[in-house]
């Protein structure tokens, strides 16, 4: 049974090494500006695509060869997804080698994981308002508490659209006599969560 079961020669390159070190000691490629973060995911995917085949280099990968013909089958296509997993802090399906079948595809696939958003400056703050939502889905709050929110949201939403209200837009709709679930609908209609 031994011999059915090829063996995978070490790889000795200095970033197939660093690639396979733990992911709390890694690259932290969200704080990577687009560009450069597109760029060392692809690198990473070369270097560990080079890796599980066996390759000395990661010079022998070609970035848009499909991974059936670079030799991947199911086993090697999960050994790649668990090594970029570790190597990301990303939970990838079993079937990401195949979903995208060439190590740029991949790489982008990667890159819609750790940046949502696709980086740039709003980025942080679209993360943070998507851990805001899931928060308020969990709240239970009292009357009290849930006006001083909303309170507060609109201050927000009025530092957006500073002019709004003398341009009859919908912020102005929003009066002192708005309830509690109008403020919220008018805020989730406003943030494109409705």
């Amino acid at each position: 049974m031994s011999g059915l079961v090829r063996a995978r020669p070490a790889v000795a390159t200095a970033a197939a090494a660093a690639a396979v070190a733990p992911a709390g000691g890694g690259v932290r490629y969200e704080l990577l500006d687009a560009a450069e973060r597109r760029r060392a995911l692809l690198d990473l995917v070369v270097d560990h695509v080079a890796a599980v085949l066996g390759h000395a280099s990661s010079a022998e990968i070609g970035v848009d060869r499909a991974f059936k013909e670079l030799g991947f089958d199911s086993l090697t296509g999960v050994e790649l997804r668990n090594r970029l997993g570790s190597a990301t802090g990303q939970r990838l399906p079993a079937t990401a080698v195949f979903d995208h079948p060439t190590p740029t595809d991949l790489a982008a696939f990667l890159d819609t994981l750790i940046a949502p958003h696709g980086g740039g400056p709003l980025a942080p703050l679209l993360d943070e308002l998507d851990r805001t939502e899931s928060a308020l889905g969990s709240l239970r709050l009292e009357d009290e508490e849930r006006e001083a929110l909303a309170a507060r949201l609109q201050g927000l939403l009025s530092r957006l659209h500073p002019t709004a209200g003398a341009a009859g837009a919908e912020p102005a709709a929003i009066g002192d006599e708005a309830t509690d679930d109008e403020i919220f609908d008018f805020i989730d209609g406003e943030l494109g969560l409705s």
